[in-house]
């Protein structure tokens, strides 16, 4: 995976000011989606729509920690980076949900269609991540008073 400086030189991440109003919205709006995700139906049918809709959990928590540091991602890759590079995730999570990334990509850039085994298995690993996820995130601010 490529560096977090290397999208900051090509401007697919810009640096500000860390935003924690931003960084709590965006890990709020993770939980509630995944939350309704869990409570939709999945068929073959929507499978499409319930894979696109687990990863956004997934991309929404990990962005809401750029979001702390002041970094505005444009890039869902850098997004990946950044939480392998921050240690959010383990290695073989971040390439795993780099592989959803790409997934979502063909979903909404080609038209493929992913079969109901497959988001659950998304959905499966956005409810495994959150819980630690959402552990670090109060950590952090738990950190910042002291």
């Amino acid at each position: 995976m490529r560096k977090i400086s290397d999208f900051v030189k090509e401007g697919k991440i810009i640096k500000g000011s860390p935003n924690p109003a931003e960084a709590r919205s965006l890990f709020a709006q993770a939980e509630e989606r995944l939350k309704d995700v869990g409570k939709l139906p999945l068929s073959e049918k929507n499978a499409s729509f319930r894979f696109e809709d687990a990863y956004e959990v997934i991309r929404e928590a990990l962005q809401s920690f750029l979001a702390l540091e002041g970094y505005k991602p444009y890039s869902h890759e850098a997004v990946f980076s950044f939480a392998l590079e921050r240690k959010l995730l383990q290695e073989g999570e971040v390439l795993k949900a780099d592989r959803y990334r790409e997934i979502r990509n063909d979903i909404n850039y080609r038209g493929k269609k992913v079969a109901a085994e497959e988001t659950g298995e998304i959905i499966g690993f956005a409810r495994k991540v959150i819980p630690e996820l959402r552990r670090r995130f109060e950590m952090h601010f738990s950190n910042s008073k002291k």
